[in-house]
Parts: C-alpha cells; sequence; structure tokens
C-alpha cells in the first residue's frame, strides 16, 4: 500500500491525517515537523484519494497554551457549521494535563495560507476529572439535528499520553449567531448526556 507524500516532502514524518473540504476541492491536513523541528500542522491539496500536492505550513505551536511539556499541534479534525468551516487540533505535549483543543477559523480565501485562517485557544481544556482532553472528532445525530464532540482524556492529574486515557462523547452546542461553537468543558461521568437519536 502506497503512502500520501506531500510532492515539496515526500520523506517527511507524518501523522493524524485528515481530509478537509472547501467548495468542492478536497485538502488533507496533518501535522508534521516545520524547519525549526517544532511539532506543527500543514495542509496539502489533492489531486485525487492517493495523491498530495505540494504541503503548506498552516499552524505552528508559540503560543504559551501550545508549547507546555513540549510544543505540539497534531489530530487536525473538520468541522463545519452553517457554512463556518473549522479545523480543530490538540496542542501541548499528551503526557501533560495541558493537552488542550485549539482553533482555527477559516475567514476565506486561499485554503491552503496560514493567514485566511484565525487560530484562537484553548477552547476545550481539563475539567471535571478529565485530564489532556484532546485528539477529537465530530459527528452528527441521525436526525442531523446535532452535532457531537467524540475525544480522549485521562484520569491521571498529570496528564497521560497511554491505555488510561478512555473515549468520552458529549454534544457541541453553538452560540445564537449559529456558526460560533460554544464548547462548554469535559462533561463529568455522572452527567446523564442522551444517546443520539
Amino acid at each position: 500500500m502506497s503512502q500520501l507524500k506531500a510532492t515539496n516532502a515526500p520523506d517527511a514524518w507524518s501523522i493524524d491525517g485528515t481530509v478537509l473540504k472547501v467548495s468542492g476541492a478536497n485538502y488533507f491536513v496533518f501535522s508534521s515537523f516545520n524547519d525549526a523541528g517544532l511539532q506543527s500542522l500543514y495542509i496539502a491539496p489533492m489531486t485525487n484519494a492517493y495523491t498530495l500536492g505540494a504541503r503548506s505550513l498552516l499552524s505552528t505551536p508559540t503560543a504559551s497554551w501550545e508549547t507546555v511539556g513540549v510544543p505540539v499541534n497534531e489530530g487536525p479534525s473538520a468541522l463545519y457549521k452553517n457554512g463556518a468551516i473549522y479545523l480543530t487540533f490538540s496542542a501541548s505535549y499528551c503526557w501533560t494535563s495541558s493537552y488542550s483543543l485549539g482553533l482555527l477559523k477559516y475567514n476565506g480565501g486561499t485554503v491552503t495560507s496560514a493567514s485566511s485562517w484565525t487560530k484562537s485557544g484553548p477552547v476545550f481544556s481539563s475539567a471535571n476529572g478529565h485530564y489532556g482532553p484532546g485528539h477529537n472528532g465530530f459527528f452528527t445525530s441521525p436526525d442531523g439535528q446535532t452535532t457531537y464532540l467524540v475525544y480522549h482524556a485521562t484520569s491521571n492529574s498529570a496528564g497521560a499520553c497511554d491505555g488510561s486515557r478512555y473515549t468520552l462523547i458529549q454534544p457541541l452546542y453553538f452560540h445564537s449567531d449559529g456558526v460560533t461553537p460554544n464548547w462548554g468543558v469535559p462533561r463529568a461521568l455522572s452527567d446523564n448526556i442522551p444517546a443520539p437519536v
């Protein structure tokens, strides 16, 4: 089986790839090391399901909340809501309780240009006995009405990147504008969260 490789960095170490769709075009977003040795997010256009174009640097861990333990940006995941396009990602070292979710919002323009995106964070971090929440994904309820956030965390208050992690799911709500996520915090295990319908 062949691997997806960016034309301008075919041998670069890369993990956590995901597909981003914008205006009918597909892009591959993934984590790799930049020239300074920082684990960062890259984006490359997809010619087809198994061919990438050149990669472009999308996000580098430079803010204080992205650099705890080790500077990290990884685990991107696309979120779409009423025309708005976002990429979540995990920031800081996963062996710390500061591992958390950051957010990139697409503002229009060249999709592969970092200047077309606005970074904020952390938008979702440790709470209610769940430490280092990250590496998330999204899915929609069968009736299409509710977006769910799925992520992993650990009960180890120091943070952990091992088998002590578990998967959590909770609804993701949006502010009154209908497009801005209202992230809240990791819900307590005692919360009654109805199953998707």
